[in-house]
């Protein structure tokens, strides 16, 4: 069962009413719902003092507490045990279909310079199906021994042969980034370079950059979704915490960053 957290601050009243108001004790609301599989246990704190006491929601909350589904406005105490649930897996997806999508519509992918900026070798499944359109593929990587066994599959398979390396300089060279992984550090890019990721990168220093994609959730959750999170957001917890493996392959209808662009738009700039 995932677990949401929301907290309420009701409007402040002026005159007798505000001082009303700051009478009432902070309410704790658990609302339980199901769809497609998927069952949520929703906590909804309703804070008149605007404070939130969570020991007032321990109960409700229990040991899913250090995976909460909740805003990013929320800061928890550093020792409370309580945490946001945070990860990539998802949009790594995202990311990744949506760049197949962009080489599916380029008439000359064969011959585009593409690379994977993967340091930790988390995605090495996903160069065969880049090297399936385009041929000149180099991976950034600081572990490369887990490409080994792919680049080799799609030699015997495809005839399609990969560079794998740890220098970022190659990326100056490349039209294409495919980062399905943040990108913490500074890397080179030529101007005309488009890059596809997942977060913010840590600084922008050329090229369209884009991090965040439009889709559309399947009707069947939207009952689910709180109101203050992002699709992007639940969804991701569906798919990482709800096993729900089908959203893996959405792929999304734009993608938003210093620009926001179609796939086939994206396609006609490289």
């Amino acid at each position: 069962m995932l677990t949401a957290f929301s907290v309420v601050l009701p409007e402040q009243r002026s005159g007798w009413r505000g001082w009303t108001d700051k009478l009432k004790r902070d309410k704790v609301e658990v609302k339980t719902a199901q769809a497609c599989g998927v069952a949520l246990r929703h906590v909804i704190y309703t804070s008149y003092s605007g404070e939130v006491r969570l020991e007032k929601t321990d109960e409700a909350i229990g040991a899913a507490r250090g995976r909460l589904l909740c805003s990013d406005k929320l800061a928890f105490p550093p020792h409370s045990g309580y945490h946001r649930f945070v990860s990539t897996d998802f949009s790594a997806r995202l990311c990744e279909n949506f760049a197949l999508g962009v080489l599916d519509a380029c008439s000359g992918a064969g011959g585009l310079r593409v690379a994977l900026y993967d340091p930790a070798a988390r995605h090495d499944g996903f160069l065969y199906s880049v090297l399936e359109r385009c041929g000149d593929v180099t991976v950034v990587t600081d572990h490369a021994a887990p490409y080994y066994a792919t680049v080799q599959r799609a030699l015997e398979e495809l005839g399609a042969a990969a560079t794998v390396t740890r220098q970022r300089s190659v990326l100056a060279s490349r039209a294409l980034v495919i980062a399905p992984e943040p990108i913490r550090e500074d890397v080179p890019l030529c101007r005309s370079a488009v890059v596809l990721t997942v977060r913010l990168p840590k600084r922008l220093s050329a090229g369209t950059v884009l991090w965040q994609y439009r889709f559309q959730m399947p009707g069947g959750f939207s009952a689910l979704k709180p109101a203050e999170l992002s699709e992007e957001y639940f969804c991701s917890a569906l798919y990482t915490l709800g096993a729900q493996y089908a959203l893996g392959s959405i792929m999304p209808q734009s993608a938003e960053g210093t620009r926001t662009m179609t796939a086939a738009e994206l396609a006609a700039l490289l």
